[in-house]
């Protein structure tokens, strides 16, 4: 067994390269969907460009590059590297520990490439998750009155005959209540040109 084991042990450790490539190139293919399908409206959702946007696109890209280093590095060690046709036993055999030695390096690479994968991706989602939304904001009210005005605020309040609006700096506009006819929730304040 050992004198088999010892012309034996490259290809071994070449099926488990593949093996391992074809587990990892999976695992990869999911995280990828995962973000191409979920990613750019989540990214999307996020309110600030710095750091939370660029965070996580370079969390990602970290991530991907990672993956795709571990599929590479599997690779190199399934398929190995060329060597000249050797005929004597002795330096057969030399050739063959050699290149058993590098797959197995290759391979151990690939595999610590896909451990550093799994918390850049987890960072990426949770750096999604917990960033301040765009949506954390608190909705502006927009009202319109019998005129065609619309105005904007943060509230609004009722003072006798009259609807008070108040923005950000101070009292945005007063309008005879009977004058309103639309109300509406609104993200955001659009400034008048």
């Amino acid at each position: 067994m050992a004198e088999e084991a010892r012309f034996n042990g490259l290809v071994d450790v070449q099926r488990s390269a593949e093996r391992w490539g074809a587990t990892i190139l999976v695992i990869t293919g999911l995280l990828t969907t995962l973000t191409v399908v979920r990613g750019a409206s989540d990214l999307a959702a996020l309110r600030d460009l710095w750091p939370y946007k660029v965070l996580v696109g370079a969390l990602a890209g970290a991530s991907l590059l990672t993956a795709v280093g571990s599929v590479v590095w599997a690779a190199m060690a399934a398929q190995g590297h060329p060597v000249e046709i050797v005929v004597s036993g002795p330096r057969f055999q030399e050739e063959t520990h050699k290149a058993t030695r590098v797959a197995t390096k290759r391979l151990k690479i690939s595999r610590w490439l896909a451990l550093i994968v799994v918390p850049l991706y987890v960072g990426t989602l949770g750096v999604m998750a917990y960033a301040p939304q765009a949506s954390d904001t608190p909705p502006k009210i927009s009202i319109t009155d019998s005129a065609g005005g619309t105005y904007c605020g943060n509230s609004a309040k009722q003072e006798g005959a009259y609807l008070i609006i108040v923005g950000d700096k101070g009292v945005a506009a007063k309008l005879l209540v009977k004058s309103v006819t639309k109300v509406t929730a609104v993200e955001s304040c659009e400034k008048k040109k």
